[in-house]
């Protein structure tokens, strides 16, 4: 990672180990409705091995495609962005991550994507080397990163199916309901979304031009399904989103 521009931070208290995973896969799990509830040994085990990096602005480097992969992340606060450069040289957005999120995807001992910050961002960096061990003297955390890793992979076919088989108003729309998801960007009481992300990072992980995703959302208030109070606050009309988001029903 930037190693010039991240410093150390203090350290991460064993109870501030969080996990999030969609709500559908909670039921059969120990959890709080939002995230997995790690026992007392599971996050101190964590807390040993972890070691806590601060990213105090925008764009700023985790790791890049094709990097030696040493350490996975768990983020703890802040948002991150992780992408791909296309042969035509357009960058595509595969992911965005919220606090929770554990990302760091490797193959063949190298990231397959490059890893950044989109706000000033928190992290836990965990050496694989030790993660290892870890998850040797303590089977139940090795099970719940299985079940946050195969919630990533069910919510990543989601998303492919939706992209693959949607219009850009829809993908957008679609992209707005995960907003609605994270209370660091949605304010329930008033259905209001904040966007957390610059116009030119959705149009990358929409696979669209600025000027179409305008357009998009254009058509959405046509629609009445948002009204736009600022770039970056969307009013949201729950009960037509939604449906309007059901491919069966398209």
């Amino acid at each position: 990672m930037g190693e010039s521009q991240a410093t150390v931070a203090s350290t991460i208290r064993p109870d501030e180990f969080n996990v999030r995973v969609a709500d559908s896969w909670l039921s059969a799990l120990p959890h709080d409705g939002e995230k997995l509830l790690l026992s007392d040994d599971d996050r101190q085990a964590l807390s040993r091995i972890a070691v806590p990096v601060s990213l105090p602005a925008a764009d700023m480097p985790i790791y890049r495609e094709r990097d030696a992969a040493q350490d996975v992340f768990l983020l703890m606060s802040g948002l991150v962005r992780t992408a791909r450069t296309l042969a035509s040289g357009r960058r595509q957005i595969i992911a965005f991550h919220w606090p929770g999120d554990v990302f760091g995807l490797s193959e063949h001992g190298a990231y397959v994507s490059d890893a950044e910050t989109i706000t000033p961002t928190r992290l836990a960096r965990l050496p694989m080397r030790y993660l290892d061990g870890a998850f040797l003297q303590h089977p139940a955390l090795q099970g719940l990163f299985l079940v946050k890793t195969l919630n990533d992979l069910r919510e990543t076919q989601h998303e492919l199916v939706t992209k693959s088989q949607s219009d850009l108003p829809t993908r957008l729309a679609f992209f707005l309901l995960q907003c609605v998801e994270h209370p660091e960007c949605y304010d329930a009481a008033t259905q209001v979304v904040t966007l957390p992300i610059a116009r030119a990072d959705l149009a990358d992980y929409l696979a669209a031009a600025p000027e179409s995703v305008s357009r998009a959302f254009a058509q959405l208030e046509q629609r009445r399904l948002i009204r736009r109070i600022s770039p970056q606050k969307i009013a949201l009309d729950m009960t037509r989103l939604a449906p309007f988001c059901t491919l069966a029903d398209r």
